[in-house]
């Protein structure tokens, strides 16, 4: 027998590693947030009938204060649909005009434009083209204004006609230079009706004020209730963190229940009750080492960023998973599902842990600062410059370079864009 032979028949040993059912359930649990923790207790005691659940109750609205005890009924506001058919009712007589109202009425989209063509409104309903007309017509000059428009150009001048305190050519520019107005290309405006570039400068600053969805109002808002899972505060200089307690399930082990069956002496009973409990203490360990890995990646990230709540401006250091993960010894991965959907209650309102990383911004100096904080920066030299002299991208490269942050101004626009800021061109004013 040869060496390739042997070397076919030789048996080889592979390790494979498993995860076993308590290790993927408590993976599981940490990736899960607090109301989604309660839903998978909430099932676990379906299918286990000696288990317990209850639930410290107890809301916290995003603001960080406490909310009313009957905030979990929602409020029955009236529809976009409804409010207008009323006014339509108590309005109009009984006519095929107000029948095709309603029609229209039925047309309308969330943000209340109506969806159909005029050619087919004619399909649909058989009706003259100046009937129908006619009845949008009459619709537009229901509440909300704006209400019934095609678009959003016809929407701001529904609006604008029926303002009082609109420019005197804000309407003309609307209807006519719409594109011209919202392109910024007012020179062109400016010379087309004679007006001094102020005037368009007014038109802008007015149509910021209309309303480019009208029905947005009326649809139902879902109400959001945030429970942080932990809690910072300051005392005597330092920071306290301590998890919160409001909204934690809590599960228990009906042991009356349990020795009721066992007085049965079955054996099979036995079993299944010794199963159940097994259960139940694989949760309770599970759910401790999830509410204690939270706790310590926490403590480390609000540790790294401990500026952020003693300082008004809340910087932010750069952070990464990685830095939490070889601090404290575990896997990135651990980090992250830690993180996921967990928020922490400060004195200046509730964040997700996530908020906390942020990567080191490209810049020449040795000392790491990170990109939120470069960003601040931008955003407050924006906030403070001459309207009439934007500072240009260059311009802001040149003073964060007198700040000892070396920047090129393409990451400037890049970091601009990001925080929805506009060019220098958009954001310059002419009154």
């Amino acid at each position: 027998m040869n060496l390739s032979q042997s070397q076919n028949l030789t048996q080889t040993q592979t390790q494979k590693q498993t995860l076993s059912p308590q290790l993927l359930q408590g993976i599981h649990l940490l990736q899960l947030g607090r109301l989604d923790v309660r839903d998978y207790l909430e099932q676990k005691v379906l299918e286990n009938p000696f288990l317990q659940l209850k639930v410290r109750e107890s809301r916290v609205s995003r603001s960080g204060g406490p909310a009313n005890d009957l905030s979990w009924i929602p409020d029955r506001k009236q529809s976009l649909y409804e409010y207008i058919t009323e006014q339509v009712m108590l309005t109009y007589r009984d006519t095929y005009l107000r029948t095709l109202i309603v029609w229209w009425i039925n047309q309308l989209n969330d943000k209340g434009y109506v969806i159909k063509s005029i050619e087919e409104a004619v399909t649909e309903t058989k009706t003259a083209p100046i009937q129908l007309m006619d009845a949008l017509t009459l619709l537009q000059q229901l509440d909300p204004p704006g209400i019934g428009a095609r678009n959003l150009q016809e929407c701001l001048m529904l609006q604008t006609e029926r303002r009082e305190d609109a420019p005197d050519i804000a309407y003309l520019v609307l209807e006519e230079s719409f594109d011209d107005l919202i392109n910024r290309k007012w020179g062109a405006i400016s010379k087309r009706y004679a007006v001094p570039l102020e005037s368009i400068q007014k038109v802008f600053d007015f149509i910021q004020h209309l309303t480019p969805s009208p029905g947005m109002a009326f649809q139902s808002e879902e109400q959001i209730s945030v429970r942080p899972d932990i809690i910072v505060t300051i005392k005597d200089a330092q920071l306290q963190i301590n998890e919160s307690r409001y909204g934690v399930p809590i599960l228990s082990f009906n042991k009356a229940y349990a020795e009721e069956l066992e007085q049965h002496k079955d054996k099979e009973v036995a079993k299944y009750i010794k199963d159940k409990k097994k259960e139940y203490e694989s949760l309770q360990e599970s759910l401790a080492i999830r509410s204690e890995t939270i706790l310590r990646v926490s403590t480390a990230i609000v540790h790294r960023q401990a500026a952020f709540f003693f300082d008004e401006a809340h910087p932010l250091a750069p952070l990464q998973l990685k830095d939490i993960a070889d601090e404290l010894g575990l896997h990135e991965s651990t980090i992250s599902r830690a993180i996921n959907d967990t928020y922490i209650q400060t004195d200046s309102g509730i964040y997700e842990l996530k908020h906390f990383f942020s990567r080191k911004a490209k810049t020449d100096q040795s000392d790491a600062l990170s990109t939120s904080s470069v960003q601040q920066r931008i955003q407050k030299l924006i906030e403070e410059e001459d309207k009439h002299k934007p500072l240009s991208d260059q311009k802001i490269v040149d003073i964060l370079t007198g700040e000892q942050i070396d920047i090129s101004r393409r990451t400037v626009a890049k970091y601009r864009t990001e925080l929805n800021i506009p060019s220098t061109s958009k954001r310059k004013r002419f009154d």
